[in-house]
């Protein structure tokens, strides 16, 4: 039994990665050791030996599961279930269970490059580290790891790619593709910031940081179209209190609309000004 439901053997993958159907006929990898041993599909599965479970959101993910440990070890899975384990307990943030799948298959061909002596750096590894600093922490943390399981020097450049798949799996994004845009565009946001105010971000500030989460989630509802529903009414009078800091919001909606042709809504204009009063408070500006 499994969280009260009972899994039935459906593909034993290797005595450790076992694919099951629960009572809800969900398939789960299930995982843990010795757990698909001397097992058959049809066979129960013994609920003490299950250490890790992952359930995909369909058969397409299922199916992706299936092609990708047709083509890579199933030691780098292992490996790969190992960090978002360790992610989950990190982060403390929900995660998609897909991030197995692009996971497992991005450390493998990692450790594939790394093999070879071939290193690659991401062309956003700042922001990277800026945007995503818990991720960032956390994917140190799984290089480390990585280096310690498998004696290889892994450079810690691959910390930046590992975050993006754990950012990935907690804003639920449709891909590694979209994740990139965001992290670009808000890149792209906080250079017309700088520009405004004519100041370096302090990366480390807690400002900094609340304002990153909300541009964050700003972007992704931009992204799949969502709205943010906030009362509207107050834009006039944040206009009149807040002047720089709207005319701001306003380069940043002219920006995005010119750019990407998104329609920014006045609450969400409104809720931008906000959170660039608070990232600029401690500064006097005149204009």
């Amino acid at each position: 039994m499994i969280g009260g439901l009972k899994v039935i053997v459906k593909k034993v993958f290797n005595n450790n990665v076992v694919l099951v159907v629960n009572d809800t006929s969900t398939e789960e990898i299930v995982m843990g050791k010795g757990i698909g041993f001397n097992k058959f599909p049809g066979d129960v599965i013994d609920s003490e030996l299950v250490e890790k479970q992952f359930i995909f959101q369909g058969q397409d993910d299922v199916n992706r599961f299936y092609q990708m440990v047709g083509r890579i070890p199933l030691h780098d899975v292992e490996l790969a279930s190992e960090i978002v384990e360790m992610g989950k307990q990190d982060l403390l943030v929900p995660l998609s269970d897909c991030i197995l799948i692009t996971l497992s298959d991005h450390i493998s061909h990692m450790l594939e490059r790394v093999k070879r002596g071939l290193f690659f750096n991401s062309p956003l590894q700042w922001e990277i580290k800026h945007i995503y600093p818990k991720e960032y922490a956390f994917g140190e943390k799984a290089v480390e790891f990585l280096k310690d399981k498998t004696g290889l020097e892994i450079p810690i450049s691959e910390a930046a790619f590992i975050s993006l798949h754990f950012a990935n799996a907690h804003l639920e994004m449709k891909g590694m593709e979209e994740t990139m845009l965001l992290t670009k565009i808000i890149d792209q946001i906080l250079d017309v910031v700088k520009y405004h105010y004519s100041i370096e971000l302090d990366g480390k500030s807690y400002d900094f940081s609340r304002f990153i989460t909300h541009l964050r989630y700003f972007v992704k509802r931009q992204l799949k179209n969502e709205e943010n529903k906030v009362d509207s009414s107050f834009l006039s009078l944040i206009k009149l209190q807040y002047p720089y800091d709207f005319k701001c919001g306003e380069k940043i909606k002219k920006f995005l609309e010119t750019t990407y042709r998104w329609e920014i809504s006045e609450d969400e204009l409104l809720y931008l000004t906000i959170h660039l009063n608070r990232l600029n408070r401690h500064r006097i500006v005149t204009g």
